[in-house]
């Protein structure tokens, strides 16, 4: 039957059903554009195709549908290898079926997304289920044994599913036209132990010993050339990805933006195969790449002309050498690297993180960075004498060193002085250079501090500064607040008064941000060399821990009552004070 007499058919079935009052079958008369932006709209593809089950007419327009999203439902707790391979079973023929029309219809798919859930099911049953619990709990409840659900056999079978159905997908994708892909598609792999390391989540399938069963890859090879793809997300659960030579004549001639997480690059030669993926040479529009949570086995140097923004998060890696000269924005957080190498004469936007103990042994930077006008990194304040982890400040001194145009600062402050060393150096003072042309500094307290303890580091930073307009500063949520939120909040300090004993000007500082206090006496300390060396000073914004205050509001409530009265008493007036939260500003 054609769309022609298909149409007649509903529309008679329509005239033919009944309405309430004078109320019009309003859904029948739209026009097939109308339906088409309808599914299109749908959250997820199985919403679509219940609505296209109205109708063939609907039946038809579901498989011309141009953006289609796939999400799988989540498994019951309980779920054993049976029903965990039925569910995935269920998901990947419902993707392969919608994709097959699709096909056959002719007609394009825009947009293509695929995520595999391994939540499971919350139910009722589990109400008792602590939050503490479920985050201690691995995602996916593939286990083996007496605690682990899940045998060798149910596992290898859930990988050879996952990846063909995978591997399948990015062919399709590649050879269809999709311009947008998204495939997060969590492969099976062993739960982390507690206590093992964190790249446990990313070691190969290879059975109970190493090398034990090979291990299943996904591979790029025999693909075409996707010539309109314009944005794609790979994350591939840990996976490993094999890049041959072969694959390297692929030409990713519209890509723009390109995400690649949690994978695996097999073979010796896999990170320099990757930098050849992602170059000029192969996508030469590129401008946006995030690479998160990848493990190469040795160097890689990424070559890419145009490339804009770079995010590169949990990545191992030897080496890594960036010659990027439009890169503008580039953020690197919990990475692993013996030597970074930046050629970026162009870079704005820069913010800077390793992992404890894995800072480079050698940081190169091709020239000095003059565009440099937003920094965000880490700075530690003290280390223990006999603690030999080299000085971990050097990377952040070299790099403020070529950074002349920089004026806005970001600081995550960590190194607090650690009971155990009886003697410490500081590692801010006559070590980070003076900053005068920084007008605007955040400062992130690491939770690492003690309530009492963080003042002796920002106050050592704050030397480093003598232009400053804003400020911010940011306590977390101190670990021993756990437990002095039942005992009562212990708002006097037994140090000295850091703030007093060191050289801070704040002569041009114009507005003030302070969140997460909890009204001790070092951070009203503070607030009294803020006021005496501020002159020109117009806002002050404060805001008190909200936990604190929910659950020891008196004694919160009296702290906000000193600190307004001490700055009424400079002049300013209260604007709004909310809950735990106070804004002063000058007044006329």
């Amino acid at each position: 039957m054609d769309s022609t007499a298909e149409d007649v058919r509903d529309a008679k079935r329509a005239r033919l059903t009944p309405s309430a009052g004078d109320d019009v079958d309003l859904i029948s008369s739209l026009e097939d554009d109308v339906r088409l932006r309808v599914l299109g709209l749908m959250p997820d593809a199985t919403d679509a195709a219940r609505a296209a089950a109205i109708s063939r007419r609907w039946l038809r327009l579901w498989a011309r549908v141009p953006a289609l999203r796939f999400a799988s439902r989540p498994v019951p707790r309980s779920a054993g290898g049976a029903e965990w391979l039925a569910a995935l079973d269920a998901f990947v023929s419902f993707v392969d079926g919608a994709l097959a029309r699709h096909a056959q219809s002719g007609c394009a798919i825009e947009s293509l997304s695929i995520s595999y859930t391994r939540e499971w099911e919350t139910a009722s049953s589990d109400s008792d289920h602590t939050e503490q619990e479920e985050e201690e709990e691995p995602m996916l409840a593939l286990f083996a044994g007496a605690c682990f659900r899940l045998s060798e056999q149910d596992l290898e079978q859930l990988m050879l599913v996952s990846v063909g159905a995978a591997q399948g997908w990015i062919r399709h994708a590649f050879q269809h036209g999709v311009r947008s892909l998204v495939l997060d598609m969590p492969l099976p792999v062993r739960a982390k132990l507690r206590g093992g390391r964190d790249d446990d989540e990313y070691r190969d399938y290879d059975g109970v010993e190493e090398g034990e069963k090979k291990p299943l890859l996904v591979h790029l090879d025999g693909l075409p050339s996707p010539a309109g793809l314009e944005t794609m997300r790979l994350a591939l659960g840990g996976a490993r990805l094999r890049l041959s030579a072969a694959a390297m004549t692929m030409r990713f001639a519209s890509l723009k933006d390109l995400s690649l997480e949690r994978i695996k690059i097999a073979d010796r030669g896999g990170a320099r195969l990757l930098a050849r993926l992602v170059s000029s040479a192969s996508c030469p529009l590129l401008r946006k790449l995030r690479m998160s949570k990848l493990r190469f086995p040795n160097r890689m140097r990424l070559d890419a002309r145009v490339l804009s923004e770079l995010w590169v998060e949990d990545v191992s890696v030897m080496s890594l050498e960036l010659r990027t000269p439009s890169l503008r924005v580039l953020r690197m957080d919990e990475c692993c690297h013996e030597v970074l190498s930046l050629s970026a004469p162009r870079l704005e936007e820069f913010a800077l993180f390793f992992r404890l103990g894995c800072q480079p042994h050698r940081l190169l930077f091709d020239g000095d960075l003059p565009r440099m006008a937003s920094l965000n990194l880490c700075i530690w304040s003290h280390r223990g004498r006999t603690f030999h982890w080299g000085e971990h400040n050097d990377g952040c001194v070299l790099l403020l060193k070529r950074c002349s145009a920089l004026t806005c600062l970001e600081v995550t402050l960590d190194g607090p002085k650690v009971r155990v060393f009886e003697d410490h150096v500081d590692l801010i003072k006559d070590k980070v250079p003076h900053q005068p042309q920084i007008t605007s500094l955040t400062v992130n307290v690491s939770e690492a501090f003690e309530r009492h303890d963080f003042g002796a580091g920002v106050a050592n930073l704050l030397t480093r500064f003598t232009n400053l307009r804003d400020l911010s500063l940011h306590l977390p949520f101190f670990i021993e607040l756990h437990g002095d939120l039942d005992e009562g909040l212990g708002l006097e300090c037994d140090h000295p008064d850091h703030w007093t004993s060191n050289e801070i000007s704040l002569a041009h500082l114009k507005e003030i941000e302070l969140t997460g206090l909890t009204g001790t006496d070092c951070e009203l300390w503070f607030m009294h060399v803020v006021l005496a060396s501020a002159k020109r000073l117009c806002k002050v914004a404060i805001s008190f821990n909200r936990e604190c205050w929910q659950r020891q509001c008196c004694q919160v409530e009296g702290m906000m009552d000193t600190f307004e009265r001490v700055l009424l008493d400079e002049g300013m007036q209260t604007s709004c004070r909310v809950e735990h939260k106070l804004t002063c500003i000058l007044g006329n």
